[in-house]
């Protein structure tokens, strides 16, 4: 393991840029493109894709079913969109490659999974799957904020490529982190500032606010009252309570936090996490700690050990 340095992050990303730069072919993992595989393939030679890839195919569907989906043309529409968003894959594919590498250079034990695209049509809450062996990307859930609108904006917000490479990251963040036994507002937080820590970590080539699933504007307005928006939680001793009330008005992904003040609509959404986020970072910048020790530190260490005070 090694000791919180984002420095290091930095210097790790670097070098598998630069000093891999020589043989590149094996410093980039593979995509495979199921939706290609599967939309560009005829009837009679399905079968195939179904040997290649039958962990996508459940066994208690016929092939009828599947040759159906050949010829729907709602589903042959979001096809070629997919094709016209993602003609070329290079760059996921490189900050893909450097994630892979960030987190093996933390987590040694780490194995690149088998890297596999599709079009799955379903929710936005399972656009990445992922487990030891397998990373599934949705795709069609990329295919740009224009695309969704029948979905709330704040949601399409985070449906474009350039969250496909902090989705991966996070998804692998959280395998990572336990949740923890309490129930307080307090623990929950440092638990998603976790995830959020090692996102960032594993993904340091993206834009700040991505990791947030935020607006630029929004994360900015936070920074700005973040002494305000801490003091508020103290004041109204939010802090211990285990309420769920608290939770859904401060973890929930939502387009904006409900202090049920006017300011509402300024702030982003899920407001803990970020605060959490804010007291973890103190804590690695204020501790020398290794990263595998902060995942197995409690909150309430990481709380009264991160000298977290916002300037006012």
């Amino acid at each position: 393991m090694f000791y919180y340095n984002k420095y290091y992050a930095t210097f790790i990303l670097i070098s598998i840029i630069f000093f891999g730069c020589k043989s590149q072919s094996d410093q980039l993992i593979d995509i495979n493109r199921f939706e290609k595989e599967f939309y560009e393939s005829e009837k009679k030679n399905l079968y195939k894709v179904i040997k290649k890839y039958p962990y996508l195919f459940p066994s208690n569907s016929s092939l009828d079913v599947w040759e159906s989906f050949l010829i729907d043309s709602t589903r042959i529409s979001t096809y070629k969109k997919t094709l016209e968003v993602f003609d070329k894959m290079e760059e996921i594919q490189e900050q893909i490659s450097i994630t892979f590498g960030l987190v093996n250079s933390f987590f040694p034990k780490f194995k690149n999974p088998k890297v596999v695209t599709l079009n799955s049509q379903d929710q936005y809450e399972n656009r990445i799957i992922y487990n030891d062996s397998l990373l599934l990307i949705s795709l069609d859930q990329y295919l740009g904020f224009d695309y969704y609108p029948e979905i709330p904006e704040y949601i399409a917000y985070n449906m474009t490529k350039k969250y496909i490479s902090n989705d991966v990251s996070e998804k692998i963040s959280q395998k990572l982190v336990s949740r923890p036994n309490d129930r307080s507002l307090i623990a929950e937080m440092i638990y998603h500032g976790k995830i959020i820590y090692l996102t960032d970590l594993f993904s340091p080539y993206n834009e700040d606010h991505i990791k947030f699933h935020s607006s630029l504007q929004k994360i900015n307005w936070a920074q700005e009252n973040e002494s305000y928006i801490w003091g508020y939680f103290v004041e109204n001793d939010f802090l211990f309570n285990s309420g769920n009330e608290l939770k859904s008005r401060f973890i929930t992904f939502s387009p904006f936090s409900k202090f049920n003040l006017e300011i509402d609509k300024f702030s982003p959404g899920s407001i803990g996490k970020w605060l959490g986020y804010r007291i973890v970072d103190s804590y690695m910048k204020n501790n020398n700690v290794e990263i595998g020790q902060l995942l197995q530190d409690d909150f309430y260490k990481i709380f009264s050990k991160s000298k977290y005070k916002p300037k006012k």
